[in-house]
């Protein structure tokens, strides 16, 4: 095959990804709050399509900042459908009457089924150990500095430079850049799960074997987080403001079409129990309390 056609193929294919839910004729133009009450009223796959057709263009902004974020070029469609995962699951338990337009109440649903594809895409590629740590801030430090570019030429720049393969470059920038908006569970609270002002895990040091200590206290914390029930996880979750599934203390939001990155605000209790229509606040505040029992329990300390 020619260049000429791969060039043809390759832009034929940049298309159909970018038109993935394009119909046509095209639906009527409503707001898209009216699509999502209709689909809800009359339970209509037909509204739910015409969601997608007018959404489209703010999912290809998600999945192709996703792709640059991670480094992730190739994981297009994937990130894309994920994200519509995350719209399908904001609309088995949207509630209109609550007064939040769906397109504000599905964002948290899109970041958290986002970040669980690429976290799971990722998980195990690389275990980190005193000799891939300092590879992975050399690396990191380097793909800092040229502006988080994740362009080939800029990944071959870094690869040659830490004597490795593009590829394998990749994968660290894309872990990498996953770990750094993760949660750290002991910055900034004590063990009762209140403010005090001070960051214990603050890195002072380049060290190997202390950076090797430290990730292995972060694997135990997040084993021990997965021991939790659903709701256990959630409230801590929301409480400490963090993704219950990725750990992330950020969440995307679309700007004026553009994806900024804005704090997972922590919630009160109070706040916490309507959500999830608990009877009273002190619900949520025991169940908090006992699921930090049990993570103490799970790293043993007394």
């Amino acid at each position: 095959m020619s260049k000429e056609q791969n060039e043809v193929l390759e832009q034929q294919r940049y298309l159909l990804e970018r038109r993935m839910y394009r119909l046509d004729p095209a639906p009527p133009k409503l707001p898209p709050q009216e699509y999502i009450e209709l689909y809800l009223a009359e339970k209509g796959d037909k509204y739910l399509l015409w969601y997608l057709h007018d959404r489209e263009p703010m999912l290809n902004k998600l999945a192709q900042d996703a792709c640059q974020r991670y480094g992730l070029p190739e994981h297009f469609v994937d990130i894309k459908q994920a994200a519509v995962c995350g719209i399908l699951t904001a609309l088995q338990k949207y509630d209109p009457s609550i007064g939040t337009p769906f397109a504000v109440y599905q964002r948290q649903y899109i970041t958290d089924s986002i970040e669980d594809y690429i976290r799971t895409a990722q998980s195990g590629v690389i275990t980190m150990t005193t000799d891939t740590y300092p590879v992975l801030r050399r690396i990191m430090a380097i793909y800092h500095q040229s502006g988080d570019d994740c362009s080939d030429d800029s990944v071959q720049r870094i690869a040659d430079e830490v004597a490795m393969d593009a590829k394998s470059v990749r994968k660290y920038i894309a872990i990498g850049t996953l770990n750094e908006r993760r949660v750290d569970f002991y910055r900034q609270y004590d063990e009762n799960g209140e403010e005090t002002g001070e960051d214990v895990t603050v890195d002072t040091t380049s060290q190997p074997n202390k950076l090797y200590f430290r990730s292995v206290l972060y694997n135990a914390l997040y084993e021990a987080f997965d021991r939790l029930t659903y709701r256990e996880q959630r409230t801590v979750a929301k409480h400490l403001g963090f993704c219950d599934t990725c750990w992330s203390t950020q969440k995307a939001v679309l700007i004026n079409g553009e994806v900024e990155y804005r704090p997972i605000k922590p919630m009160p209790f109070e706040e916490i129990s309507h959500s999830a229509s608990r009877r009273s606040d002190k619900a949520s505040e025991r169940t908090y309390k006992n699921a930090l029992k049990k993570m103490r329990k799970a790293l043993c300390v007394k």
